[in-house]
């Protein structure tokens, strides 16, 4: 817990340096554990962080489509063949290394930097894939992230479970962020995509998926969750293999005290335990390129309690800048944040309390 709440510390300081940020003094002390409502700063947390998990999420998927880690189910696989630049050489701040390990094993680690000359590690996605038959393929994911000093922001571990055919599969993915040095995750994600191709460049995703995280903060001390079912939803790539996924995802909102949420580890998806808050939903277009960066995003979706939440990005590759804003029905602002491509930033609730965003997640 003390490594937790200094590392928060620390990343506020550098996250509030960076993104022009001013203090605003401590957080006001939420509910206690157990109540079935949320406070007003609870719902604005639980909104943003609503909202970024669908861009945390669509990041992981992205690699489905972008060839990332090759193409998905293929045993030719075509590796990182969009990167001009020789496996394992540094290409504007971007190393990518390719290892194969054996016919059915491959690795993948796309490395970005600050720096053009790749001196100073930003983000460091390693894959794992395993392919013990044609249709079946298994993707260990690692993403780790760091500031400019250096040190470890943040580490999602993913797993994949395909299976299918090329642009004709179905996926399970589920992953856990744990922030600094943790030892436990504060955020767990489980979802699943039924992939069909529409045509050549564009596929019909349905499925499901549920998240839960845990606030261990003695003023706290509660477990979040979500449950949603995903409604119209595409993904497109163009020829420079940027995949956009766009559509809608109908939400159910969960409440409890610590640790009493859970979510399966197998499909179908859902939340246990708590007290149903309401439901919402949230609908947009996110679009990454074939590093499985950011590119553009536009989000809009309504609350558990009537409000609403509007996500939109400006600037494009290195400094682009991911806005959100969460107000109240009657149009009044609840909290904004502001984050960079890797999920990394401020949120300020309307009192001018502030919380750093990691890796899309508020670390109250």
């Amino acid at each position: 817990m003390r490594t937790r709440i200094f590392f928060a510390v620390m990343a506020a300081i550098f996250l509030a340096g960076c993104s022009g940020g001013g203090g605003g003094g401590p957080l006001p002390n939420p509910s206690s554990g157990g109540s079935s409502q949320m406070t007003q700063q609870e719902a604005a947390q639980t909104g943003a962080n609503s909202a970024m998990a669908e861009v945390g999420r669509a990041s992981l998927d992205s690699s489905l489509f972008s060839g990332s880690v090759g193409v998905v189910l293929s045993t030719a696989r075509v590796p990182m063949s969009v990167h001009p630049t020789t496996s394992g050489t540094c290409n504007n701040g971007v190393i990518k290394t390719i290892t194969v390990i054996s016919p059915t094993e491959t690795q993948y680690d796309v490395q970005l930097f600050y720096d053009a000359a790749c001196t100073q590690l930003r983000r460091d996605a390693f894959s794992d894939v395993q392919m013990p038959s044609p249709s079946t393929e298994n993707i260990a994911r690692t993403i780790k992230n760091y500031n400019n000093a250096g040190l470890l922001l943040s580490t999602r571990q993913a797993n994949y479970a395909v299976t299918g055919s090329p642009g004709n599969f179905s996926a399970v993915v589920t992953s856990a962020l744990t922030v600094g040095t943790a030892s436990s995750p504060e955020e767990q994600d489980g979802h699943q995509l039924t992939v069909a191709p529409q045509n050549a460049n564009t596929w019909t995703i349905a499925g499901d998926g549920a998240r839960i995280e845990n606030v261990a903060v003695p003023s706290v001390n509660e477990s979040f969750g979500e449950a949603a079912q995903l409604q119209n939803v595409t993904a497109t790539t163009d020829p420079s293999n940027d995949v956009t996924f766009a559509g809608t995802r109908n939400k159910t909102f969960y409440k409890g005290p610590l640790g009493s949420l859970s979510i399966p580890a197998t499909p179908p998806f859902s939340v246990s335990g708590g007290t149903q808050l309401g439901t919402g939903s949230i609908s947009g277009s996110i679009e990454f390129d074939a590093n499985d960066n950011l590119l553009n995003v536009t989000l809009n979706g309504t609350l558990a309690n009537g409000d609403l939440i509007a996500v939109t990005s400006s600037g494009s590759g290195p400094t682009i800048s991911i806005n959100g804003t969460i107000s109240s029905s009657g149009g009044t602002v609840l909290a904004t944040f502001s984050v960079d491509r890797f999920g990394d930033g401020i949120i300020t609730y309307a009192n001018g309390a502030q919380a750093v965003i990691i890796d899309w997640h508020v670390v109250p």
